[in-house]
């Protein structure tokens, strides 16, 4: 199978290189019956309701078993709280049949403002995908989680790279809206790993929330020359790991995203990496990071950010990108880090430019210590990259114990994608 790059980043570089390590497998039919559920018929009136574990645990055997399209245009609601304790778990949609999407969760699940408890997935096997959903393409909306422990400790061998390992959800491709992770929970990878959502591509993230969580990355990374995106330890945020392309509103977090490897990349209270997004706007955080060997791309908003000029050929509406109406507190001990900055880390050199974004209306507050020049509002920037008046006013960060930051950091590296060549 032949595939050719998607020109939205190396969130998708790896995905699709993960895709070409996993093969595929057949398509499904269409859904007939509620096999396992606890009444309903899967229409927008009369959705398939789930009231405990064996319910949840049948929707994962359905969609993973790629027989029934994902449920493509069903519906499902939570009519109970659910506790997970002692269940062994198996992430809801996972990349078996990704070109036909089968495998995919493709309907609609509400929460119903009810609670999943106490989910605990562990593994140490190549992965795409994981959390209490594996992969989405559909909308997942008004649930709360408490007590994630998910962990994913595989690494590197060969092209086979995990990738986007989230405590509600590991890859989204559709829309996520007003979820919650709170209680105690644990969330730890390689690639894209977030409190609500590990990977995103062009999806909808709104009104979630995170408190208390904490992100581990895992993995070294290695730039002796250049700092390239090879997609070891890269992409921590608090509500989302890596995101490329869509939009996010509304989201509040708070918690700790850390990594004890070589130099890390890309680590946010919001997102490590929210890059081609056309839009960050109304986001708090409140967020604790810490790197002990290096690193880059760190911030307390986003590691990294940013669109591209050529708007059409990389599926983007707003050049600059938008952030607008945001406000982090934060404590980054990042010792000998490059690329830190009290909002964003920096742009991303992408196809010969430097992606670039508009700041509006911010504020930071709080630490950096052990940075090698940080700046109290941008790690780095470029001439089409900006900020304005009040979010100038509204920086209030000490670096190194002083009040006398530079706003921008002074750093002449770039940060690089990987993805350089033609489409």
């Amino acid at each position: 199978m032949k595939l050719r790059k998607s020109g939205i980043g190396a969130l998708l570089l790896a995905f699709l290189l993960a895709l070409l390590a996993l093969g595929g497998c057949g398509g499904g039919s269409s859904d007939s019956g509620s096999p396992g559920f606890d009444g309903g018929s899967g229409t927008a009136g009369d959705p398939y309701l789930i009231a405990n574990a064996d319910s949840l645990l049948s929707l994962a055997a359905n969609v993973n078993g790629g027989k029934r399209d994902g449920y493509s245009g069903r519906y499902f609601k939570l009519s109970a709280d659910i506790d997970l304790r002692g269940i062994k778990w198996t992430p809801i949609g996972n990349m078996n049949d990704h070109e036909k999407r089968s495998t995919f969760f493709r309907g609609t699940f509400d929460g119903a403002g009810r609670t999943v408890s106490n989910l605990r997935y562990e593994t140490d096997a190549f992965t795409v995908g994981a959390g209490l959903f594996g992969v989405s393409s559909g909308t997942i909306k008004d649930l709360n989680v408490v007590n994630a422990f998910v962990h994913v400790t595989h690494l590197p061998a060969g092209e086979r790279k995990s990738v986007a390992i989230g405590g509600v959800v590991g890859y989204n491709l559709g829309a996520v809206e007003n979820v919650a992770l709170t209680g105690s929970s644990s969330i730890l990878g390689l690639n894209c790993v977030g409190g609500v959502i590990g990977g995103n591509s062009h999806g909808t993230i709104r009104n979630c929330r995170t408190q208390g969580v904490e992100i581990e990355l895992i993995g070294d990374n290695n730039f002796p020359d250049r700092i390239v995106q090879d997609d070891i330890a890269e992409c921590g945020g608090l509500i989302v790991g890596g995101s490329f392309g869509g939009t996010i509103s509304g989201c509040t977090a708070s918690g700790t995203v850390k990594a004890s490897g070589r130099e890390p990349v890309g680590m946010g209270g919001i997102g490590g990496c929210l890059e081609m997004m056309d839009s960050i706007t109304n986001c708090r955080a409140d967020v604790k990071i810490v790197t002990t060997n290096g690193g880059h791309a760190i911030g307390g908003l986003c590691g990294y950010s940013g669109t591209h000029p050529d708007k059409a050929k990389h599926s983007v509406t707003n050049y600059p990108a938008i952030i607008d109406n945001c406000s982090v507190t934060i404590d980054i001990d990042a010792k000998d880090a490059t690329h830190v900055g009290g909002l964003v880390g920096t742009g991303l050199y992408y196809y010969g430019k430097e992606t670039a974004f508009r700041i509006t209306n911010c504020s930071v507050s709080g630490t950096i210590d052990g940075a090698v020049t940080p700046g109290t509002i941008l790690g780095r920037t470029n001439a089409d990259s900006s900020y304005d008046a009040a979010t100038k006013a509204n920086a209030k960060v000490l670096v190194d114990g002083k009040s006398s930051g530079a706003e921008v950091g002074t750093t002449g590296r770039m940060y690089e994608s990987a993805d350089q060549g033609d489409e």
